[in-house]
C-alpha cells in the first residue's frame, strides 16, 4: 500500500530512533551528527525516499556494548550457499574490528584521558586543579608527554566514534604495495618460476634486472601495433587494435619493494617451481601418520636396503677388491626389532629371499611385508606373475603362471608409496646404523666431501698389502664386517627407542622407554606362530624357470655352462611331456636336486648328475673352503689410544654381551601355515630320496641281468653292440 514503510531487516544497521534511544538522546540529536557515522539504506520511508539507517559499528564503543546486550551478545551470520561449503551457522561478535597492536594503544590512551571522561572517577585530580579542565589538560599532557592539543584531540576523538576512533584507521590495502599493479605481479610470479627450456632460477637481483628491462621494452612499444610473434606472448595485454594496454604497462619499482612483492608469492609454489617436486614433498604436502600402538608385532614386517658408509674386502678371481657393502635387513612395524639382516656386494632378490627365510624361521610366518617398489621387491620370484589385484584370495593350488613365494605362503605384500622416504618406518631406524659406521675407523662418509683426511692414510696401507709389502690389511673383509654387525644390530635392539610412538612405559620416576627387545616380549605372546618346516620353506622359497622337455630331460644354463636334470625314479615319465613346458624349481645355491612342475602339479624331483653341491654363482666348493680359510683377523693400528686406553667396538660388544639380560622367545601357539599341496609333496619326496641307500635295498630274487640273455651284454669284446640279436 502506497504511503506504508517498506523496512528491510540488517542485523549490522539499526534505525536513528534505535540509535538514539541507545546514545540516550533523541532522533534530532543524532540526525545533526549522522555524518559522524556511516548510514546504510532500510527500505522505503513511505514517502518516496529511503530511509537511511545507522550501521552499528560506526557507534561509540559503550553504545555498541549496549547493543550487544539487548541482542544478545552475537549475532547470525548465514553460511553460503555455493557448492563445497559446509552447512554451518558462524557466528561473530558484534564490537570493534581492531588488531592487538592497535587495541592495546586505543587502550593506553583511553587511560591516558580517562580523568577528562569520567570526572567522578578521579576527583582528586579536579580537586588539585581547581576543577579547571585546561589546567587538567595541561598536567595529564605533561605525565603522558605528549602535548594538550595532542589531549583535546584524543578527547574529540573519543566523543565522536569511542575506542576505536582513539588510533587511526588503518589503510583497506594494508600490507599491499601500492605502485605495483596486476601486470607487475604477473611479472614477478613467472619470473621467480623457472622455465624449461626458456630461463632457470633467478635470483632476486636477476629478477629485478630483467624487471627493469621489460618496463623499459613495453614503455617503447606503448600505442605500437605488434607484430605476430609478440602478438601471442602478449595477447592478454592486448586492446582490440592489437596495442598494449595501459594495463600492461609497469611502473617504477624499487629493488626493496619488488623483493617484498617475491616473498608474498605463496611457500608452496616458490618451492615446488624452484626448488623442484622432492623438496615440496619433504616441506610443503600433507603428512600421513600411523597409529602404531594399535598395531601387533609381525602384522607388517619392513625391509629395505642401505649403502653402508664403509669400505670392506671381497676375493674376486683377479684378488681382493674394495666396496661399499649393502645392509639389507627387516624389521617388526609394531616393535623396531631388527628381525633380520645380512651384507651383501650388491642388493637383490638373492638378498632379500635370504632375510626372508631367516625371519620365517627364527620368527614365523607374518601377516604381511611393508617394502619398496624396485624391481628386486616387484620380482616374479617374490611376488607372481599373475594380475596384481585388491584382495588376496584363499590359500589354494598353485594358479596359472605359478605363485610367488609370498603369496605361496600366505603373506600379504603392501608397497611404500613411490619416493616418499617418510612412508618407510625402516628409514628412521637406519640412523643407528650410520652412527655405528661412523664409529668405525673404515668410515668413508656419506658423500665425498664428508670422507675424513685419515681415509687416504687406509688406501696406501691396502695398496701396499696387496702388493705384499704390509702383513696387515686395512680394511676387514665382509665376513668379518658381519659378524661386527651381528653384534651391533643386537644391541640395537635392546636400545631404548626414545620418542617412538607406542614405546612408553611406566618407571619408578615417571615415564620412560621400551627397548625393541623389550616391546617384543611384550606383546609377541598375543600373536600365533605361523610355523613352516625349514624342508618346506626351502622348496617354497625356489627360483623357478620354465623350460621345454626335449629327449625326456630338461636343459638349462647357468652363467653361459649348459645343464640336464633328469628324474631321478623314471626317465620314461619326464619323457611323456616331451616338447611340453613345465617349470623347474631350482635353489641358486644348490644346483644338484631341483623340483619339477607341469599343470600346478608336483612330477617329481630331477638331478643334475654332473653337480655335487655346487652353487650357482661358484662351482666349486673347494673354492669356498679355500675362502674361509684365508680369513684373517684384523690388526689394529698400535699407539692410537696410547694416553687412554679405550676399548674398540669389539671389545664393546664383549662387554655388552656378558651383562646383556637372557632372553627366551616366549611361547606362542603353534598353528601349521596352509601350504598348496604341489608344495608339501615336493618337500616329501626330498625327504625319501635322502632316506633311500642302495646298501639297504633288499637283492632277494632281484637280477639286474638275466643269465639266459647274459652274452649279449658282455664287455669283454670289441664287436658292436646290437639292440635286436637274431636268434639261431
Amino acid at each position: 500500500m502506497a504511503g506504508e514503510k517498506e523496512t528491510v531487516q540488517r542485523p549490522n544497521v539499526i534505525t536513528k530512533e534505535e540509535a538514539g534511544d541507545l546514545m540516550n538522546r533523541s532522533q534530532r540529536r543524532v540526525e545533526p551528527n549522522a555524518s559522524l557515522f556511516s548510514a546504510s539504506p532500510l527500505g522505503g520511508a513511505g514517502n518516496g525516499r529511503p530511509a537511511v539507517g545507522v550501521e552499528v559499528e560506526s557507534l561509540p564503543s559503550k553504545v555498541q556494548g549496549r547493543r550487544a546486550e539487548r541482542v544478545g551478545h552475537m549475532a547470525e551470520m548465514a553460511a553460503s550457499n555455493s557448492p563445497g561449503q559446509l552447512a554451518l551457522e558462524l557466528t561473530f561478535p558484534i564490537g570493534m574490528n581492531l588488531s592487538s597492536a592497535d587495541q592495546e594503544e586505543a587502550e593506553r590512551r583511553f587511560r591516558v584521558i580517562e580523568p577528562l571522561i569520567a570526572p567522578e572517577k578521579y576527583p582528586g585530580y579536579w580537586a588539585q586543579h581547581s576543577q579547571s579542565k585546561t589546567r587538567l589538560e595541561a598536567f595529564i599532557a605533561e605525565q603522558s608527554k605528549t602535548t594538550p592539543r595532542t589531549i583535546r584531540r584524543w578527547l574529540q576523538r573519543w566523543n565522536d566514534g569511542g575506542l576505536p576512533a582513539l588510533v587511526p584507521k588503518d589503510r583497506a590495502d594494508k600490507g599491499q604495495p601500492r605502485k605495483p599493479n596486476a601486470a607487475t605481479l604477473d611479472f614477478l610470479l613467472a619470473a621467480a618460476s623457472p622455465l624449461n627450456g626458456s630461463y632457470g632460477e633467478l635470483s632476486a637481483r636477476e629478477i629485478f634486472r630483467a624487471y627493469q628491462e621489460e618496463r623499459a621494452w613495453r614503455a617503447s612499444h606503448a600505442g605500437t601495433p605488434l607484430g605476430d610473434f609478440e602478438t601471442l606472448k602478449y595477447k592478454r595485454y592486448l586492446d582490440d587494435k592489437g596495442r598494449l594496454s595501459t594495463s600492461a604497462q609497469l611502473p617504477e619499482l624499487s629493488y626493496s619493494t619488488m623483493v617484498r612483492c617475491f616473498y608474498k608469492i605463496p611457500e608452496p609454489v616458490r618451492v615446488m617451481s624452484r626448488s623442484g617436486q622432492e623438496a615440496f614433498s619433504n616441506t610443503q604436502e600433507i603428512i600421513s601418520f600411523r597409529n602404531l600402538a594399535a598395531l601387533q608385532p609381525l602384522d607388517y614386517v619392513v625391509m629395505d636396503h642401505r649403502l653402508l658408509d664403509l669400505f670392506c674386502m671381497i676375493e674376486t678371481r683377479d684378488g681382493w677388491k674394495l666396496i661399499r657393502p649393502w645392509l639389507t635387513a627387516a624389521i617388526d612395524m609394531r616393535c623396531r626389532r631388527w628381525l633380520a639382516w645380512t651384507l651383501v656386494e650388491t642388493p637383490s632378490s638373492d638378498s632379500i629371499a635370504y632375510v626372508l627365510k631367516r625371519s620365517f624361521v627364527l620368527h614365523g610366518l607374518p601377516k604381511s611385508v611393508y617394502w619398496d617398489n624396485g624391481k628386486d621387491f616387484r620380482c616374479h620370484w617374490l611376488e607372481g606373475r599373475q594380475a596384481k589385484v585388491r584382495e588376496s584370495g584363499a590359500i589354494t593350488e598353485l594358479n596359472n603362471g605359478w605363485r610367488g613365494v609370498l603369496e605361496t605362503l600366505g603373506v600379504r605384500v603392501h608397497h611404500a608409496i613411490v619416493r616418499r622416504a617418510r612412508s618407510k618406518i625402516i628409514e628412521p631406524c637406519f640412523r643407528g646404523t650410520a652412527l655405528f659406521d661412523k664409529s668405525l675407523p673404515w668410515w668413508c662418509g656419506n658423500r665425498p666431501t664428508a670422507r675424513p683426511e685419515r681415509f687416504q692414510a687406509l688406501l696406501d696401507q691396502h695398496e701396499k698389502w696387496v702388493r705384499g709389502e704390509v702383513e696387515s690389511p686395512a680394511f676387514p673383509t665382509i665376513q668379518q664386517l658381519a659378524a661386527d654387525y651381528d653384534d651391533q644390530m643386537e644391541a640395537l635392539n635392546e636400545r631404548e627407542r626414545e620418542h617412538a610412538p607406542g614405546m612408553q612405559r611406566i618407571t619408578a620416576t615417571g615415564r620412560g622407554w621400551m627397548g625393541p627387545n623389550e616391546c617384543w616380549e611384550k606383546y609377541i605372546s598375543q600373536v600365533d606362530r605361523r610355523d613352516v618346516p625349514a624342508e618346506v620353506l626351502q622348496f617354497a622359497f625356489n627360483k623357478r624357470r620354465s623350460l621345454t622337455v626335449k629327449h625326456g630331460e630338461i636343459r638349462t644354463a647357468f652363467h653361459g655352462q649348459d645343464f640336464h636334470y633328469r628324474l631321478n625314479d623314471s626317465s620314461v615319465r619326464l619323457m611323456a611331456l616331451n616338447g611340453r613346458e613345465v617349470q623347474l624349481a631350482y635353489d641358486p645355491m644348490d644346483l644338484e636336486v631341483a623340483a619339477v612342475y607341469h599343470m600346478d602339479r608336483f612330477m617329481g624331483l630331477v638331478t643334475c648328475v654332473e653337480l655335487r653341491r655346487m652353487g650357482e654363482a661358484a662351482f666349486q666348493q673347494d673354492e669356498r673352503d679355500r675362502r674361509a680359510s684365508r680369513r684373517e683377523v684384523k690388526k689394529f693400528i698400535a699407539g692410537v689410544h696410547q694416553a687412554v686406553y679405550i676399548p674398540d667396538h669389539r671389545e664393546r660388544a664383549n662387554r655388552r654381551r656378558e651383562v646383556r639380560p637372557a632372553r627366551t622367545e616366549p611361547k606362542r601357539p603353534e598353528i601349521a601355515a596352509e601350504l598348496p599341496k604341489a608344495v608339501t609333496d615336493a618337500a616329501a619326496s626330498a625327504a625319501e630320496e635322502r632316506k633311500f641307500s642302495f646298501a639297504a635295498a633288499p637283492t632277494d630274487g632281484a637280477e639286474v641281468i638275466r643269465m639266459a640273455n647274459a652274452d649279449a651284454y658282455r664287455d669283454d669284446t670289441d664287436s658292436a653292440f646290437r639292440f635286436f640279436q637274431e636268434d639261431r
